[in-house]
């Protein structure tokens, strides 16, 4: 499975569902409906982000940070708003407003619960991110794990972007590869 997918199945799972409802005050019908764009939106910004050398160096900086071992449900629980309003300023950068309103209007939620959604399941985003990186290492091993540039070349394998699916005609620059994330990250360490 690519890593969006597994991204997809570990974030829309019920319990993990059910500790973002909790967390958020949303219901879980609108979550689903909602965190498939979301997830995806947040990896191809992340993708964007790691273009230059500043933007991988602070990415793979903060993966470091975020390792955790924890399923996703109770990271979602446990997660410190605060650091997750941070992480989604930073992937979000000078158009997170404007993100924001986007996603609120497309959704039918209000940019406080977008805002909050986003922000409760950014650091587990991270520690997904960190785990497909450095594999299921510590975070304070920096060694490549064996077999990684075969998952990272697949990234995204199986998946097309939703945009994707709406408009082949879609610019190169527009679209994703995961591959090109990990490629910038694994280049820094």
């Amino acid at each position: 499975m690519d890593f969006l997918g597994e991204l997809l199945t570990d974030f829309l799972g019920g319990a993990a569902l059910k500790a973002l409802s909790k967390k958020t005050g949303i219901g879980v019908r609108d979550l689903k409906k909602f965190m498939p764009q979301a997830l995806e939106y947040l990896v191809k910004m992340l993708t964007k982000n790691v273009s230059n050398e500043e933007g991988a160096s602070a990415l793979l900086t903060a993966l470091i940070e975020h390792s955790n071992d924890e399923p996703v449900d109770k990271q979602i629980a446990d997660a410190d708003i605060v650091d997750g309003v941070k992480i989604i300023g930073h992937i979000l950068g000078g158009g997170l407003s404007e993100n924001l309103k986007s996603l609120s209007k497309q959704f039918n939620l209000s940019e406080t619960a977008v805002s909050g959604i986003l922000s409760s399941i950014a650091p587990a985003l991270l520690s997904s991110l960190a785990g497909a990186v450095f594999g299921n290492s510590k975070k304070t091993s920096r060694k490549k794990p064996s077999g990684i540039l075969g998952l990272l070349s697949g990234l995204f394998g199986g998946r097309k972007s939703a945009s994707k699916r709406k408009s082949k005609r879609k610019k190169a620059d527009d679209e994703f590869d995961g591959a090109k994330l990990i490629s910038a990250l694994l280049s820094k360490k």
